[in-house]
């Protein structure tokens, strides 16, 4: 069984789990999203969560957090000393489909890299190309 968090700065992961939600349904139940507001310690809220882990040791806990380094990931990255956690930082929805779809079982090494390289695809430079034919105008 796999629980994911989706973790950011303001309202960031409600958002991104409302889109899971939209696109893949009920396979978004495992999902829940904390967000840090003004005057609230991220620190907190993990203190909360290791809780949590620690007595169900028998789900793999997949935390993703919005940015590497920034104060809500820091705080997670305590969670990462419990075997059943996997933390990552630059969530997007590209992300959290793939982790909803595509891994069912625990993540090794092999799918925790392709679930980079995955969520990495989806960022691309978009441009509308236009091809006018010289002759005819």
């Amino acid at each position: 069984m796999r629980k994911i968090i989706l973790a950011s700065h303001g309202q960031f992961s409600n958002g991104l789990l409302d889109s899971a939600r939209m696109i893949v349904g009920d396979l978004a139940n495992c999902v829940s999203s904390y967000s840090l507001l003004p005057g609230e310690s991220a620190a907190d809220f993990a203190l909360e969560l290791e809780k949590t882990i620690s007595e169900d040791k028998e789900t793999e806990y997949v935390v993703l957090a919005d940015l590497y380094g920034a104060s809500v990931c820091t705080a997670m990255l305590r969670l990462t000393t419990l075997s059943n956690v996997k933390l990552f930082s630059g969530m997007n929805l590209n992300m959290v489909l793939e982790l909803l779809t595509r891994f069912s079982e625990e993540l090794t090494n092999e799918d925790i890299d392709q679930l980079v390289e995955e969520s990495r695809i989806g960022i691309q430079n978009v441009t509308l190309q236009i091809n006018e034919e010289e002759e005819g105008f």
